[in-house]
C-alpha cells in the first residue's frame, strides 16, 4: 500500500477569485498565479456560480460583501451542490461576519482586510495540505488495497447515486458483473502470488478498457468484480464487454477467462434502493447464466434490460 501523504503547498490548484473590487481580484489573481495556481475571477456571487458551470475548482477565494449574491450566500450554494470546493472568505468587516459564523456555513478559513499575500498564501499552504490529506484518507477507504479499484463499499454508495442520476435525466445505465473463470485452478497451479498479479494486471484492463472519468470499476469481493457504465446504449455495452473479454484473454492467463452478466438500471418501483437492488439481481443471474450454461468466456444481458 502506497505511504500516506499529505501532499506539498506547491501543487497547482485551480482557484475562482470573486469580489466585486476589481482591483482587489486583479492583485489577488497576479499574486496566486504567480505562486503557480489557476485562477479565475468573478464579481459575484452569481457570477461565481455561472463562471463554475463551465470550469472546475479546488478553492473559491471570496469576498462577503458584494451585490446580488454575497459571500454568505455563495458558501450555501457551494456546501450544498459542490461540496469538494474549499473556501477561504474574506471580509473588511470583521464585526458584521464573525469567524465562527463564516466556518459553521461551510467556509474553510477566514481572513481579514488589510492582509498581506503572506498571509494569504499560508492559509492556502494549509488549506492544500488538508486537501491531500483527505483525499489520501477516502483513497484508503474507498479503494482496494491490491488492485487500487475501487472496493465494494464504495460501490454501494455510487452505484444509488448513478441510479438517481439515471432516473433524473432518463439516460441508460448498466451494470456488469465480471467473474474470472477457473481462478482457483489458476490458484492451484501456479500459487497464490501469481493470483494477486493476475488480479492487479486485470485492473489495468479495467483501466485500459474503459471510459476515463465516466465508466466506474470496483473489486466487489475476491475473483469478482462490477463495472457501472452510465450514459450508454446496449449495444455499446456490448462492445465494451467484448474489449474486456478479448484484452483480457490478451494476457494469457491460461486456463482463466472473464465470464460477464450484463444488467440495465430499470425504475420501476417508487424506491431507487429496490430498483438499485433489482439491477444488482438481474446482473448476477445473467453472471450465473454466461458461466453455467453458455460455456464461460463470454457475456450475457439479461433478458429484461434489452428488451
Amino acid at each position: 500500500m502506497p505511504p500516506l501523504e499529505s501532499g506539498t503547498p506547491h501543487d497547482p490548484q485551480n482557484i475562482l477569485v470573486v469580489d466585486d473590487e476589481q482591483q482587489v481580484c486583479d492583485i489577488l489573481a497576479e499574486a496566486l498565479t504567480f505562486m503557480g495556481h489557476t485562477v479565475r475571477v468573478a464579481k459575484d456571487g452569481l457570477e461565481a456560480l455561472q463562471v463554475m458551470e463551465k470550469f472546475s475548482f479546488d478553492i473559491v477565494v471570496t469576498d462577503m460583501d458584494m451585490p446580488r449574491m454575497d459571500g454568505m450566500e455563495l458558501i450555501r450554494h457551494l456546501v450544498t451542490d459542490r461540496n469538494a470546493i474549499d473556501i477561504i472568505a474574506i471580509t473588511g468587516h470583521s464585526m458584521k461576519y464573525k469567524y465562527t459564523d463564516v466556518v459553521a456555513a461551510g467556509a474553510a478559513d477566514f481572513i481579514t482586510k488589510p492582509f498581506t499575500l503572506n498571509e494569504l498564501e499560508a492559509k492556502l499552504n494549509r488549506l492544500i495540505r488538508e486537501r491531500h490529506l483527505r483525499r489520501e484518507l477516502e483513497r484508503l477507504a474507498t479503494r482496494d488495497a491490491l488492485t487500487g479499484l475501487y472496493n465494494r463499499r464504495f460501490f454501494q454508495r455510487v452505484v444509488r447515486s448513478e441510479a438517481i442520476r439515471a432516473t433524473r435525466y432518463l439516460h441508460p445505465l448498466f451494470l456488469f458483473f465480471v467473474d474470472i473463470d477457473r481462478f482457483k485452478d489458476f490458484n492451484d497451479q501456479t500459487g497464490h502470488q501469481a493470483g494477486d498479479d493476475l488480479l492487479v494486471k486485470l485492473a489495468d484492463v479495467f483501466r485500459g478498457s474503459l471510459r476515463e472519468d465516466v465508466d466506474t470499476a470496483f473489486r466487489y469481493g475476491g475473483d469478482e468484480f462490477t463495472v457501472l457504465l452510465p450514459h450508454l446504449p446496449a449495444e455499446q455495452a456490448s462492445v465494451v464487454a467484448e474489449r474486456l473479454r478479448r484484452n483480457f484473454k490478451e494476457l494469457q492467463f491460461a486456463p482463466t477467462s472473464l465470464s460477464i452478466g450484463i444488467g440495465r438500471f430499470l425504475s420501476r418501483s417508487e424506491s431507487i434502493d429496490l430498483d438499485v437492488e433489482d439491477m444488482i439481481r438481474r446482473a448476477d443471474m445473467a453472471l450465473y447464466h454466461a458461466k453455467h450454461h453458455l460455456g464461460r468466456d463470454c457475456f450475457f444481458f439479461d433478458p429484461e434490460s434489452v428488451g
